[in-house]
């Protein structure tokens, strides 16, 4: 037999064996099949357009009261954290920095301000609305929820009808995105107090899961990453 023949034998028998291993492992249901097709890599697309190679300042503030007091600065260190590690070239501003600008200027209400202040390309704005870790209708249950307003205005010079930066004239500022993001810990219930978590251990989980829900508007996560973890070590 010429050895293309041989060959051609060969390369149909492991099709066949193939085939017939991956039918036994899917059944006869096609669904299930077109599930083992999928690539394993797909993300879901962060909404907000590339940070990428961008001079970044995060601004966050809080109007949520109680538990709420003081947590804009836990929210953007954490989000900052993220970032750095998610997008390449990055370049964030220290949120000290930031911090210290916004308490000099308590006034400000417009996130350029901060981009101009820091000659920073992008401003992210996070409005905290609401941050609970008791739901008032359920005493005795750790139930985190919290509501965050996302803006994010970029600075850059005005274009020409072909779409050229010209350079010469100021930069403007534009929201290129804005959202809103509301999380809930854990989604499967809630957590008796008295099960041995303390506050501050369910605040910090809680803070982390904000954040990482936050970092989605920004940075392509898979779909799985939605599963939380409620183990407090």
């Amino acid at each position: 037999m010429p050895s293309q023949q041989r060959m051609h034998r060969r390369t149909a028998l492991k099709l066949a064996i193939s085939a017939g291993t991956f039918g036994s492992l899917v059944g006869c249901d096609p669904r299930q099949a077109m599930f083992f097709l999928q690539p394993f890599d797909q993300k879901l697309p962060a909404p907000c357009p590339s940070l990428k190679g961008k001079r970044v300042v995060v601004l966050t503030t809080s109007a949520a009261s109680g538990d709420g007091i003081g947590i804009e600065q836990e929210i953007t260190r954490g989000l900052c954290t993220t970032l750095t590690k998610e997008i390449k070239k990055i370049d964030l501003v220290d949120p000290s920095q930031v911090r210290a600008w916004s308490q000099a200027k308590p006034t400000w209400t417009d996130p350029a301000e901060a981009a101009r202040a820091f000659e920073a390309d992008v401003a992210i704005f996070l409005e905290i609305r609401n941050f609970e870790m008791q739901n008032p209708n359920s005493p005795g249950l750790f139930e985190g929820h919290s509501d965050t307003h996302i803006r994010v205005v970029e600075l850059a010079h005005p274009t020409d009808a072909k779409g050229r930066s010209i350079s010469e004239r100021s930069k403007e500022a534009k929201i290129i995105y804005e959202g809103d993001r509301s999380t809930n810990y854990p989604v499967t219930g809630h957590i008796p107090i008295e099960a041995g978590v303390n506050a501050t251990a369910f605040k910090n989980k809680f803070v982390g899961i904000v954040v990482q829900e936050l970092s989605w508007h920004f940075v392509d996560h898979a779909p799985g990453d939605n599963i939380q973890n409620t183990r407090f070590e």
